[in-house]
């Protein structure tokens, strides 16, 4: 009886059936332009296979490097952000940074592979990059603060296709 009661306290503090397991893996790397070090942005892995799971991936990028994390909600609401990312392959999108208030100016990268294990993986920008300030978000009624409000996963990718950005 007392280990019955022992796998139920440790059930209940890991939160048994909050998050499924992944798999995760180290995505670390290197961005720039023209040979320079990209400042800062963002960059969002769009997993091609999710295999029936739901989370994103993304990375923040600062002086030129980044590391690649995962980000999953829960059905109670409760968010899990871990380093690494499942493998698999992934489309790449930049952002610049921003206060999250315009869309309109990711751009598409390469696709990219993380096996097993993870990988380290360099990118670059193209020499012209969109100009303009951007188009005004959408999916955020007039006069609503956007900064830290995450932008939907489908509308990342409606945003940074330009096929689906005026679906």
């Amino acid at each position: 009886m007392p280990r019955i009661a022992a796998i139920l306290f440790v059930a209940g503090i890991v939160g048994c059936g909050e998050f499924e397991t992944l798999e995760l893996h180290p995505l670390r790397g290197k961005i720039s332009r023209l040979g320079t070090p990209v400042k800062d942005g963002g960059l969002i892995f769009l997993a091609e296979n999710p295999g029936g799971k739901t989370f994103t991936v993304n990375a923040s990028v600062r002086d030129g490097a980044f590391e690649a994390c995962t980000d999953r909600t829960s059905a109670s609401g409760k968010t899990l952000i871990e380093k690494g990312v499942p493998s698999g392959r992934y489309s790449v999108v930049y952002h610049p940074a921003s206060d999250g208030s315009k869309s309109g100016l990711e751009v598409r990268l390469n696709t990219i592979e993380v096996p097993r294990g993870g990988t380290s993986i360099t990118l670059e920008l193209p020499e012209n990059m969109p100009t303009g300030k951007g188009e005004p978000r959408d999916d955020v009624p007039a006069g609503q603060a956007t900064q830290g409000t995450p932008l939907p996963l489908d509308r990342i990718e409606r945003f940074s296709d330009p096929i689906l950005r005026n679906r």
